[in-house]
């Protein structure tokens, strides 16, 4: 047991510091991944010119240009 009252203050104190610092973190970790869910949105409508095709756009692509030939 403790019985000298500024062992339990500084029980109590360490307690809430501790305690501060888990809320602290739990607001920004969801702060910061909302944020990055709503950033990644903006940013998916980014057009990147020098985008490299893929064998099946190609394919696609080569079809419609011999289409257009004939």
């Amino acid at each position: 047991m403790l019985y000298n009252p500024y062992t339990l203050w500084q029980l109590y104190m360490t307690m809430r510091a501790i305690h501060g610092a888990y809320i602290t973190y739990t607001f920004f970790s969801w702060f910061m991944g909302s944020m990055w869910l709503y950033g990644a949105w903006v940013v998916s409508f980014v057009y990147n010119p020098y985008e490299i095709k893929q064998i099946e756009d190609k394919k696609i692509d080569n079809i419609s240009t011999l289409d257009e030939t004939d």
